[in-house]
């Protein structure tokens, strides 16, 4: 694991408020990179056109199974992958998977790491606005997910839209969120489950140098169809710039309704035609 962690920072990438439009007209030697990482805020603009972006990451979280209760489940991410397509000088064409390794202590006693195959999601970043005066930056993401695991009893076709936003303010601050809708449908036998619900994020970040920033978040989501209020997640970290084309970052985050908790490292890498 620690080779993991070590291959990953040295080959990698962040999330950045500051990066340059999607449609400038700039050379590709030029362009900085528009990542999504590090944390759940997606961002506010699509990737360039004809640029193929690497984003990819590691990940442990532990969740346990009531608040301050021993008894709690890992998970390992190993890796998540996403890999973008600018198609056009708007549109961003996407596909994320997770392949991923869980286990259980129960009592003190650890069940084996149970791996599982990827589950994954294709969808697409759409430009809508430039930033002028008080317009944010801003940009839809369609996404749907696709049952991956043949071993899956319960398939789940979970679908999303969302709002990304963002306002870079003076002092190398930056602040910027989501607004999403989430339809989870899960199909078992001859039953079809559907629940809707609303996601947030909110993210501000500081860039401290030109090639190094901080940020810190929260997000969560609902249920509507069980009257589930909101979650409160809480996460923030760090990510450094190696050159325009490519960054590393690590983070940390927490979870205030159960005591989950994890930690993530990871790149992006942004390949120009």
């Amino acid at each position: 694991m620690k080779k993991l962690i070590l291959l990953f920072f040295l080959g990698a990438g962040s999330f950045s408020l500051f990066a340059q439009d999607s449609t400038a007209t700039k050379s590709t030697s030029d362009v900085s990179m528009i990542t999504n990482r590090p944390g759940f805020t997606e961002a506010s603009r699509a990737v360039y056109k004809g640029g193929f972006q690497i984003e990819s990451s590691i990940e442990y979280g532990k969740v346990p199974e009531l608040q301050g209760s021993s008894n709690h489940s890992e998970y390992l991410y190993l890796p998540s992958f996403g890999f973008l397509y600018g198609v056009s000088k708007n549109v961003e064409f996407r596909v994320f998977a997770t392949n991923y390794a869980t286990r259980s202590n129960v009592n003190g006693g650890y069940t084996q790491f149970v791996f599982n195959l990827s589950s994954v999601n294709i969808g697409s970043k759409i430009n809508l606005l430039s930033p002028k005066g008080l317009i944010p930056e801003l940009a839809l993401l369609i996404n749907q997910g696709v049952p991956s695991n043949p071993a899956d009893i319960r398939k789940q076709w979970p679908t999303s839209a969302i709002l990304a936003w963002s306002y870079s303010l003076q002092g190398n601050l930056g602040v910027s969120g989501n607004l999403g809708y989430i339809n989870h449908k899960e199909v078992f036998e001859q039953d079809i489950t559907v629940d809707h619900g609303w996601s947030y994020t909110l993210n501000v970040g500081y860039n401290i140098q030109e090639d190094i920033g901080v940020f810190a978040e929260v997000f969560g989501e609902n249920k509507i169809n069980n009257g589930r209020v909101f979650s409160l997640n809480l996460d923030g970290g760090v990510w450094y710039r190696i050159n325009s084309k490519l960054q590393v970052d690590a983070s940390a985050g927490y979870g205030v309704e159960v005591g989950k908790y994890y930690v993530n490292a990871g790149f992006s890498w942004l390949l120009m035609k």
